[in-house]
């Protein structure tokens, strides 16, 4: 016995009706849009400041979903070396001061959000040294009887 038999025909007519209204959908957006309406990273060329910042937010869009793996910050990395070579010193620094001015910004933000959590236990270990002075030490080191073993 499969899953289609197994449902009740009102779950199964639920299903048709999804599978339909997606279908309109996909068909109604072929039918109506302009072929190469869509603006993706293959075919958006850019050439006003606002259709440059239109292609950040298509390439930041991109790497996104990818956040949370563990190789993102080396990807963002190369990218930005890889991107930033023609560049002159002067414009390599005004980028770095962006970054760094977000940098700044998140570290201010972790701070404000992690000063109201009352610290626990952060009283700071000491090391506790012997004084020659001590009343332990009784005699001073005497070199001779080092090897002296009878």
């Amino acid at each position: 016995m499969d899953a289609s038999h197994s449902m009740a025909p009102a779950g199964l007519f639920y299903v048709f009706v999804v599978l339909v209204e997606e279908a309109d959908y996909k068909s109604t957006t072929e039918l109506f849009s302009k072929n190469g309406d869509e603006k993706t990273l293959g075919n958006f060329i850019p050439k006003s400041e606002s259709d440059f910042l239109e292609y950040a937010e298509l390439v930041a869009h991109k790497l996104r979903p990818y956040e949370k793996s563990f190789h993102y910050i080396a990807v963002l990395k190369t990218v930005m070396r890889l991107s930033m070579t023609a560049l002159k010193a002067a414009d390599a620094k005004e980028i770095a001061s962006s970054v760094q001015a977000i940098a700044n910004e998140k570290l201010k933000a972790e701070k404000e959000a992690n000063a109201g959590k009352k610290k626990t236990g952060t009283k700071k270990k000491q090391l506790h040294l012997d004084k020659p002075d001590d009343d332990l030490v009784v005699a001073a080191y005497d070199a001779v009887d080092d090897y002296d073993f009878m």
